[in-house]
């Protein structure tokens, strides 16, 4: 859920080298014109190694990355509805 001025933080852990991809998608049936997300990604250290940012809802985040404990921290904010409508509302993609 998209929640003006507050973060989300995803732990992912990485147990040998590879691409990580990660990929924000609006729920179907709604517009994603005026919610904008971002993403930022973390090492162990608190270093940030990649981001991504859309201003519609569907951002992509690749990076190849070593063995490690990483933080996926997502934000955004919406134009349309309140916190709690559906149009408010994303999904995460993982793979590596």
């Amino acid at each position: 859920m998209l929640a003006q001025g507050q973060s989300k933080r995803f732990n992912i852990n990485i147990e040998q080298a590879t691409t990580l991809k990660v990929v924000s998608e609006h729920f179907p049936g709604f517009t994603s014109t005026g919610n904008r997300i971002s993403a930022v990604l973390y090492n162990e250290a608190g270093q940030q190694v990649a981001e991504a940012s859309s201003p519609r809802g569907h951002f992509e985040l690749i990076r190849q990355l070593q063995p490690g404990n990483y933080q996926l921290e997502v934000s955004g904010s919406s134009l349309g509805g309140n916190n709690q409508s559906d149009s408010n509302r994303y999904e995460l993609h993982v793979a590596y």
